[in-house]
């Protein structure tokens, strides 16, 4: 990860948490962005919104980080982050000092391992991925750009998660399983087959609702 400083994008809650990563790091954060001023946030500074952005910053000297959380399928975490990465902007992987992640696992740009979580050989991850406090994606599993692993949510062994897809807060995935892209695993939702629609997954097992 380059040393040089960096600006999170986006000022609500996922974005302190991002910026308390790099901060413990060691890494300096010049400041965030954000639709409108939400005040300093952990020490950081309000530089406006993201065309300001585009206009006052030097794109060999900063180093992004996306502070916007996902709670839903449609997200614009990716597509905001493919625009500026094509501007010259570039989005280095963060690890919390306080994850396990084993060394050869591949992490994409934009994506982040929160404190906690467990991250263990021959997984892959995209382009903009979360996994969150605690959460746990076991040997040799693949998650797809923008996927999310809400807390405390265990992905077994040799899981597959498409793009865009959210696996819910406490949600169990038996190993082997492959999740299609676009598909939402409810909270304590625990799935034992493959899920290959997109769609809503509640219960145990987990089950097409929506």
């Amino acid at each position: 990860m380059s040393k040089d400083a960096f600006i999170v994008l986006g000022g609500g809650g996922h974005a302190r948490v991002v910026i308390h990563c790099l901060q413990a790091l060691g890494y300096r954060v010049s400041g965030y962005t954000a639709p409108r001023d939400l005040g300093v946030q952990r020490g950081i500074p309000y530089l406006g919104d993201d065309r300001g952005l585009r206009r006052g910053v030097e794109v060999t000297n900063i180093s992004m980080a996306l502070g916007i959380g996902k709670v839903t399928i449609q997200s614009p975490r990716l597509h905001l982050m493919d625009t500026l990465r094509a501007e010259g902007f570039h989005f280095p992987p963060i690890v919390s000092a306080r994850a396990v992640v084993h060394d050869d696992v591949v992490l994409g740009a934009g994506s982040v391992v929160f404190d906690g979580a467990v991250v263990v050989t021959g997984t892959r991850m995209g382009l903009a991925c979360i996994v969150n406090t605690s959460a746990t994606v076991d040997h040799d599993c693949e998650l797809g750009d923008d996927v999310h692993v809400a807390p405390g949510a265990t992905l077994s062994g040799g899981v597959r998660v498409g793009k865009r897809s959210l696996i819910g807060t406490g949600a169990r995935i038996i190993q082997g399983v492959s999740i299609a892209c676009d598909c939402l695993v409810a909270a304590g939702a625990t799935v034992v087959r493959d899920l290959d629609r997109p769609g809503t997954y509640m219960g145990t097992p987990a089950r097409r609702v929506a």
